[in-house]
């Protein structure tokens, strides 16, 4: 067989060598155009198909990002009909203001609604944990007057020294205290934060501190309701010191007489 072969292509001339070289050849060509324009097409498919994700993780992002602009919205709204109803109870307690303990008391019961109300307010995310209280200023220290559910009883007889701490610092320089990292900072005491990462001080004149707790980043709408929760409690803390200081102690003064 294969001597027969032999004898059958030494028979031929030499142009059907050519030939058949040249139908090889065009042969090899046709098939890499072939691949090659299957390869362009899969690869234009793949690009399509990349871009349409591509669409949709976009448009999933923006879907996202309005939802949560749209929380925030909300939650703002929400926050500022609390601090309009916190103005109105004030402005009710001043109204029909009696030089009596009960009157003491309401000042003092507004003070810690919105010191509870704003731990929630605050609140954007879901899984999002705050913690909120307020420190009054005390002998050269800062006592502990009231906070949100976080705290517990014992934080009750706590008491911040008024150097070394955030809210010391706060108090002392009469400054908003921002404070992504607690850990960073060089009046951070990571034993009086319980866990929380960062901390928003904020001056009550010359009452004391508000302090808003957090474990991550405040995002810029938390400070705004923040500030206008602690000037609502400014103005109880004014109320209720002009209380003691102008009407409850001439009370109990001319009972004892």
């Amino acid at each position: 067989m294969r001597t027969t072969m032999e004898y059958f292509l030494n028979q031929q001339p030499e142009w059907v060598y050519y030939i058949t070289g040249i139908i090889i050849v065009l042969g090899l060509i046709t098939t890499f155009i072939l691949i090659g324009r299957a390869a362009m097409k899969y690869t234009e498919k793949i690009d399509k198909e990349l871009g349409f994700q591509k669409i949709q993780q976009e448009l999933y992002d923006t879907k996202y990002q309005a939802a949560i602009h749209k929380d925030i919205s909300l939650q703002s709204i929400h926050a500022l009909r609390n601090a309009e109803r916190f103005l109105k109870q004030l402005q009710q307690a001043r109204r029909f203001s009696v030089q009596s303990e009960e009157n003491l008391q309401t000042y003092e019961n507004l003070i810690i609604r919105i010191v509870h109300a704003l731990s929630s307010d605050i609140k954007f995310q879901p899984g999002e944990q705050h913690r909120s209280s307020v420190w009054i200023e005390e002998s050269g220290q800062l006592v502990y007057f009231t906070g949100s559910n976080a705290f517990d009883d014992r934080d009750e007889n706590q008491i911040l020294p008024m150097n070394e701490t955030i809210a010391g610092r706060c108090f002392r320089k009469k400054e908003i205290q921002l404070v992504p990292d607690v850990s960073d900072d060089v009046d951070g005491m990571p034993k009086h934060h319980n866990g929380y990462g960062a901390i928003l001080c904020l001056p009550l004149s010359e009452w004391g501190v508000l302090t808003v707790d957090a474990h991550r980043a405040f995002q810029e709408e938390m400070m705004y309701i923040c500030r206008l929760y602690a000037r609502v409690i400014d103005l109880a803390f004014f109320e209720y010191s002009q209380m003691i200081n102008d009407g409850y102690i001439t009370q109990q003064f001319n009972e004892r007489e």
